[in-house]
């Protein structure tokens, strides 16, 4: 009942904070407007949902540098929390399709996120080096490397999309390990549950220019193993060949 409740209010505060953005993306073009907005919002949300998330291990990431977080899927609930949560500014990378929403999408599009096209794999590739030069810049980027929500909650195989950037940006990359999401609110559910969802922030694994295929294949397995221990999970089937676009 409590959750019927709350949702004119999720969708009366996703307004306002739609309308928020778009003025905070037109007067600040740094970004750090926008993702305050985001901040604000996706704590609210929260708050109207009864979702509590705790962080783990973002002190031990030094604001100084940027990054590209790598963070596990399972839930819609991942964005709110790691918006919550991520201790930079920080950029998503979004479907194109989404910005025809109407007033989120509009919201989407004239921000500083990165939209993909993935029926256009030409389109795909452009929006990757836009997402790596703007690393080099000082941003920093979240990337969901499964390329889509997990079905069972388990991690699923990586898309190569993700990690390409590694190889135009070369700055740190941070595997992040979303926990209890997907019992809130699963790819089969619409409605959430109250609960509490917990975000680990792990050790940054270097990145480098200019990788050959072999050592992206070698940054894949460390995140990928990296994650799988965080999240307590045996490995699945292997590393997914297949570009995200």
């Amino acid at each position: 009942m409590l959750f019927y409740l709350a949702l004119p209010f999720v969708v009366l505060v996703t307004i306002y904070h739609t309308f928020s953005s778009m003025v905070a993306a037109l007067v600040d073009k740094s970004g750090v407007r926008y993702h305050n907005v985001l901040r604000r919002w996706s704590k609210n949300l929260l708050w109207l949902l009864r979702v509590k998330v705790h962080a783990h291990g973002a002190e031990n990431l030094p604001l100084t540098t940027n990054y590209v977080y790598l963070a596990s899927h399972s839930s819609y609930l991942d964005i709110l929390a790691l918006g919550a949560t991520v201790p930079d500014p920080i950029r998503f990378i979004f479907k194109e399709e989404i910005t025809r929403v109407p007033i989120f999408g509009w919201g989407l599009a004239l921000g500083p996120y990165i939209q993909i096209d993935r029926a256009d794999a030409r389109n795909a590739m452009a929006s990757i080096e836009k997402a790596a030069g703007e690393i080099r810049d000082g941003a920093s980027v979240v990337i969901f490397p499964e390329g889509t929500r997990t079905s069972d909650g388990r991690l699923g195989p990586f898309k190569r999309g993700g990690f390409m950037l590694a190889t135009r940006s070369g700055v740190p990359m941070v595997p992040v390990a979303i926990q209890g999401s997907y019992e809130l609110l699963s790819r089969r559910d619409w409605k959430v549950k109250p609960g509490t969802i917990d975000i680990t922030f792990g050790t940054p694994i270097q990145g480098k220019q200019n990788l050959n295929r072999a050592e992206e294949q070698g940054i894949q397995k460390a995140v990928r193993e990296q994650l799988l221990a965080m999240l307590g999970q045996e490995d699945a089937p292997v590393v997914s060949k297949v570009a995200e676009g």
